[in-house]
């Protein structure tokens, strides 16, 4: 079992990703801004961080820069509706991580988890 943070704003899209880490045995952890969600990290240390991109009160990337300073080997797992608009500079910020596209699709996120936990 692992902990997890799983930091999105958007409600449904949040609650389908925690039901299916906890689906798993996973012990999760919500935030759907920003700052709850490195105050949560901070508090919490989890395995891996699912994040969105864009959320309130602080993005994903600025998330995952905060992230990677305090603890450069967590996973991450991105969920974006924004792919598709993804530059060279964003790929660059968002290197090692997993990207998933929005809607969220299950069999890619449990594809995601595994990787993400295993290696």
């Amino acid at each position: 079992m692992a902990r997890i943070l799983v930091a999105e704003d958007d409600a449904q899209a949040r609650e389908m990703i925690v039901r299916i880490c906890e689906f798993q045995g996973h012990e999760v952890e919500e935030a759907r801004d920003g700052i709850r969600a490195m105050e949560t990290f901070e508090r919490v240390q989890p395995d891996l961080l699912i994040t969105d991109l864009a959320m309130p009160l602080g993005s994903g990337e600025q998330l995952i820069r905060k992230v990677r300073a305090q603890n450069a080997d967590c996973p991450v797992i991105v969920i974006t509706g924004y792919a598709a608009a993804l530059g060279p500079t964003d790929l660059e910020a968002l290197s090692g991580c997993t990207i998933l596209e929005k809607p969220i699709d299950v069999e890619p996120m449990l594809r995601a988890l595994q990787e993400a936990l295993t290696t």
